[in-house]
């Protein structure tokens, strides 16, 4: 009868020890690619929005000289690269670019506004200085706005990245899309 116990406790613990692996391996697996917001210093993820390959975003704000809106739209590639693929903007005026930069863009003037097409622009990421002064970005994909104001404070100096995130980092962050 003894040794029968014995077995049954020792499968039990060996069973338990699995399941701990299994759990702890999981929860430090990447299981989600997202565009993360993270803090510039500490590298602490402040939010962040569930992406695919290929997908598109805006990065949307008030020119805080202007005052006119100016939008960045970018693209997921693979590797978590960001391509940054055009810049529409409505004053030429100090801060502005007034002509296409590099090889291959275009510059475009339509209905009053002014665009940089045709951009092959690549970055691993892209460092921001959220609005302080005049409170106005925001991130633009698949039909909706986030205001970064609501899930970071503004003035952070933040890194804007595409990361595999994991189980744990997933419940710790702000998931900006609910």
């Amino acid at each position: 009868m003894a040794g029968a116990f014995n077995f049954t406790r020792r499968k039990w613990i060996w069973i338990s020890a699995i399941l701990v692996f299994l759990s702890v391996f999981f929860i430090f697996l990447p299981v989600k690619k997202s565009l993360t917001f993270q803090d510039f210093h500490s590298q602490e993820v402040l939010a962040y929005l569930p992406v695919g390959e290929d997908q598109i975003f805006q990065l949307e704000y008030t020119h805080s000289i202007h005052r006119s809106t100016v939008i960045d739209t970018y693209i997921i590639l693979s590797g978590n690269r960001i391509q940054q693929t055009s810049l529409q903007f409505e004053d030429m005026a100090i801060g502005m670019p007034s002509n296409a930069l590099l090889k291959g863009e275009r510059f475009v003037e339509k209905d009053g506004k002014y665009f940089i097409m045709d951009m092959n622009r690549v970055f691993p990421s892209i460092n921001l200085s959220t609005s302080q002064v005049v409170i106005s970005h925001k991130i633009n994909t698949h039909g909706k706005q986030y205001e970064l104001h609501k899930f970071i404070e503004p003035g952070t100096l933040i890194k804007i990245e595409v990361k595999h995130l994991t189980l744990l980092r997933l419940l710790k962050g702000v998931n900006m899309n609910g």
